[in-house]
């Protein structure tokens, strides 16, 4: 009976052991925490369908707080994976029957997330770079102006998260537009945040993802992190959201290991945060 008690101890002692080691290897508890944007309306504004899971556990807390969110998504993501979804060999079929198996997940992962009010537009999936920006910040103009959010998120206008144009030139025309326009009468945003990563989880990523080793730039830096939010007591929700992308399950499987494989009380206890910068 002692030999069985020890033995348990230790083995507590060793997942216990590499449950601290992992945190230390991917997360920064020196950035400050916050609770959320008490008494704010929050946008966020992404280009594709599943962006949102970057702030899937943020938006699930700002829901159960009782805030009003916005998420605008600007394109279909028909240029995306179809995880053997889409049978079309037709380019022009097999993109307009993803758009609609990706509207039908967003929307989806919306209800799930109680996001408020949820557009999804029409612009081409990794063709924002083809379009004159002021078209762009004019649709970001006119949904401020619907909304009214007192915080916009958004990525970050260096890189894109992990090298994604789309990312990187909605945020940084959401950036220009609030740098721009911010303190003057009418307009209702007071503050921008983009998502970002702390360096030891950049570095992990850099080594275990597909996608950041392919997109990641050796000189490329995300902003420094200036808030955390703790997500852990909404982590079922977050791993809930991205089942509900059913057609893109190898991204998540390349950005997010083992998630559906690890219990949600253990993994969402090592990636227990999500990370913004705040733009000023």
């Amino acid at each position: 009976m002692k030999k069985l008690v020890y033995a348990l101890v230790i083995l507590l002692l060793v997942v216990a052991g590499l449950f601290f080691y992992l945190r230390s290897q991917l997360q920064d508890d020196s950035v400050p925490m916050a609770e959320g944007f008490s008494g704010q309306k929050v946008m966020f504004i992404f280009p594709h369908p599943d962006d949102e899971i970057t702030s899937a556990g943020t938006l699930k807390l700002l829901d159960q707080q009782g805030i009003e969110t916005s998420l605008i998504t600007f394109t279909h993501g028909e240029a995306g994976g179809t995880n053997g979804l889409v049978q079309e060999t037709d380019p022009l079929k097999k993109k307009t029957a993803l758009a609609k198996i990706r509207e039908k997940e967003l929307r989806a992962v919306g209800q799930l997330l109680g996001v408020d009010n949820q557009e999804i537009l029409d612009f081409a999936d990794s063709g924002i770079s083809l379009l004159p920006p002021d078209t762009l910040k004019k649709v970001i103009r006119q949904k401020i102006a619907r909304y009214q959010p007192t915080v916009l998120i958004t990525y970050d206008d260096v890189i894109g998260l992990y090298g994604h144009p789309d990312h990187r030139l909605i945020a940084q025309y959401t950036k220009e537009i609030f740098l721009a326009e911010k303190g003057s009468e009418g307009f209702p945003v007071k503050k921008l945040y983009q998502v970002t990563l702390p360096k030891p989880m950049i570095e992990t990523a850099k080594k275990i993802s597909a996608s950041f080793k392919r997109n990641f730039s050796k000189n490329a830096t995300l902003p420094t992190p200036t808030m955390a939010i703790k997500i852990s007591a909404v982590g079922a929700f977050k791993k809930q959201a991205m089942l509900l992308h059913v057609s893109q399950r190898p991204t998540f499987n390349d950005m997010q290991p083992y998630f559906d494989k690890i219990p949600v009380w253990i993994y969402y206890r090592i990636f227990d945060k999500e990370y913004f910068s705040e733009v000023k």
